[in-house]
């Protein structure tokens, strides 16, 4: 070798030293990652859910069984090796995508969601195939994982197994993760109905396993904790007894616990007294109590003893309230004398006689409530706001002004009234009479009306209540808690808001309505709840507490 090729050696031989000790001695590690607390695992599921609409309680269980709720190992590395992830799936051929699947939890968690979607599709339809319906999903499991006989129940107990859905049913039937998740129920389809071997056939009508449960995004709900659900409960009064009657007195105790210098009494059935005795009891701030006919109820004594009042007011004839009851109570109040009864010769005559206690000498109505005596539903809301305005509450036919109703509306020469409900409840032949009796305008008469009661609630509150902190809900079908509610609303002035017995659904005027009221109160509203869980459930609660503080300024404050 000469001089010149031995130069050139060893530069050639500095260079791949150099590169060579430029480059690692073992390869490079890849890109570690680190699983987020689970608290935060559980919104991106929630997350993922409401977008979906793919029940985060399932999305959550099926996570779980798979790999407990990790994307990556100890050591930082992505779980699985043949399956990705916390919902473990399997690996396109995109190799960009795969890159995704291991290191992005929510990327992982939407395809695991959208891999539920299509088995949803490609199964066999349960019932009306609503999504909302976590029995609806019981194939779409299945065939996350086999869509085979492998899963086939009758299979997988003749070879001691638990097929995969039923092992997610029971894994959503258990707090798998305390604090953070919370047991649902769900009715698996009878193993009685499902083939011996196979697959179920498209074929066959699949009805939906009863009882039916709910997804939590039907509701618009994120699935929450019970520890979240106890705290957002928690900042909810609920008022209720064992009966209508208990109720009534509950209310009384929460809104009169040092005592009362009136009463009203009204029947525990004629709601039509009781209706009118809503004003009485905003003009002389007493609590509404109900009792039976016959006698005085011995819970209503007690609750007398300890209101101690100086003055009773009875509502409606004997019919209502018995002399032998009303000499009861006399008894019962005997440091006084002043007990009076209310009675006309029927529901109207009486409604004009505790209007006319609103108005002395020659005083003018601001204004007056009206409505249709039979349509209870569109009264409450009105009575209670108007009420609690100073104005009193008379009642109509819906195609007929009756005489003490005329008389009434002529003597008071109020300025404005105000009418609950739609032509089906008080027709135009109606505002003409009263438009002739009291000689106001088309405009001096302010009718409020929706599609339903709920939503003629939230009117009426709109024009009564334009800001306020707090409110009362109740059951707008639980006619007994809906009137002494009202009595109490009205005395303290605060809105009382009819709901529908399932809550304000998705979707509904109810739900519009409370996002309207978070979207322009800076300031947290205290709910208070009138009527028991079979009124008002707490998932109910639940959503307004949720609807409020989510969209409000005032969120997480309560």
């Amino acid at each position: 070798m000469n001089h010149k090729t031995k130069a050139t050696a060893r530069i050639l031989l500095a260079v791949v030293l150099t590169i060579c000790l430029l480059l690692p001695l073992t390869p490079a590690p890849a890109m570690a990652g680190q699983n987020p607390p689970v608290e935060e695992i559980a919104k991106i599921f929630d997350r993922v859910a409401q977008e979906k609409k793919v029940p985060a309680e399932i999305l959550k269980a099926i996570a779980y069984h798979e790999s407990h709720w990790q994307q990556f190992y100890a050591n930082g590395q992505p779980v699985g090796k043949y399956y990705l992830g916390i919902m473990q799936v399997c690996p396109p051929k995109d190799p960009q995508v795969v890159q995704r699947l291991k290191y992005d939890i929510a990327y992982n968690i939407a395809y695991g969601a959208d891999i539920l979607k299509a088995k949803w599709d490609a199964t066999p339809r349960i019932g009306d195939g609503d999504p909302a319906k976590l029995e609806n999903w019981y194939f779409a499991i299945w065939a996350y994982h086999r869509w085979d006989s492998y899963n086939n129940p009758h299979v997988a107990e003749a070879y001691g197994r638990v097929p995969f859905q039923d092992q997610i049913y029971k894994l959503m039937n258990s707090e798998y993760i305390k604090g953070v998740v919370n047991p649902v129920q769900v009715t698996p389809i009878p193993k009685s109905q499902i083939p011996k071997s196979g697959v179920p056939s498209k074929s066959v009508s699949w009805q939906t396993p009863q009882p039916v449960h709910y997804a939590a995004f039907a509701s618009g709900l994120p699935t929450m904790s019970r520890s979240q659900e106890d705290k957002l409960l928690s900042a909810v009064p609920r008022i209720y007894g064992c009966d209508r009657i208990d109720t009534a007195l509950r209310i009384a105790d929460e809104g009169w616990p040092y005592g009362c210098t009136t009463v009203v009494i009204a029947n525990d059935r004629d709601f039509s007294d009781a209706l009118a005795g809503v004003s009485l009891a905003w003009k002389y701030k007493a609590p509404l109590l109900l009792n039976s006919q016959a006698e005085l109820d011995a819970r209503v004594k007690q609750s007398l003893l300890n209101l101690k009042p100086l003055r009773a007011i009875i509502m409606g004839g004997e019919n209502a309230i018995s002399a032998h009851a009303e000499q009861q109570i006399r008894e019962t109040l005997y440091w006084t004398q002043d007990i009076e009864r209310i009675a006309g010769g029927d529901k109207y005559e009486t409604a004009a006689q505790v209007a006319s206690l609103f108005f002395e000498g020659e005083e003018k109505a601001s204004g007056v409530a009206l409505a249709n005596a039979n349509k209870l539903s569109d009264i409450v809301s009105l009575a209670s706001a108007a009420a609690a305005k100073g104005c009193p509450l008379l009642l109509v036919e819906q195609d007929n002004l009756p005489a003490a109703t005329a008389n009434a509306l002529t003597q008071f020469g109020p300025e404005t009234v105000y009418v609950a409900g739609g032509t089906e409840a008080v027709s135009e032949q109606v505002i003409r009479q009263i438009i002739e009796a009291t000689g106001l305008a088309e405009d001096q008469i302010q009718r409020f009306q929706g599609n339903n009661r709920y939503e003629t609630s939230a009117h009426i509150l709109d024009a009564f209540y334009p800001e306020f902190t707090e409110m009362y809900v109740v059951n707008g079908k639980a006619y007994p808690d809906t009137l002494t509610g009202a009595a109490l609303a009205a005395s303290q002035n605060v809105p009382l808001l009819l709901i529908p017995p399932q809550g304000p659904t998705v979707g509904s005027y109810t739900e519009k309505y409370f996002e309207s009221l978070a979207a322009k109160s800076d300031t947290a509203i205290e709910l208070k709840v009138i009527g028991d869980q079979g009124a008002i459930s707490d998932r109910s609660i639940l959503k307004m507490r949720y609807l409020l503080d989510e969209t409000s300024g005032a969120k997480g404050r309560s």
